[in-house]
């Protein structure tokens, strides 16, 4: 979980850094970061809502769980969290990269 934490954080850093440029001067400029802005926020979105909804189980869902450990059980598997890293680890990449190319 630790992992997943620090990549979230690390591109909440990114995404503050990209938001900052698109509000300065030279927004206008953003050629490369303004389309790739716009995709990966629609597609990191529906990822979060995703974890979001296996994170908060519906009142039926808790019903469902009897025992204390079947509710404290971590929701994701080894290759779920690992797939998710991939992604934001690709998002945050590719944003890095288009900033970088939009400043030069």
């Amino acid at each position: 979980m630790g992992d997943l934490m620090d990549s979230i954080m690390s591109l909440q850093t990114t995404f503050q850094q990209v938001s900052h440029l698109a509000k300065g001067p030279g927004a206008t400029k953003l050629i490369a970061l303004r389309p790739l802005l716009e995709s990966s926020s629609s597609e990191l979105e529906k990822k979060f809502d995703q974890i979001l909804q296996i994170l908060q189980p519906s009142v039926r869902e808790k019903k469902k769980r009897k025992t204390l450990r079947e509710r404290l059980k971590w929701p994701f598997q080894k290759a779920d969290v690992e797939q998710i890293l991939q992604l934001l680890e690709r998002h945050k990449s590719a944003l890095t990269f288009a900033m970088n190319s939009d400043q030069m």
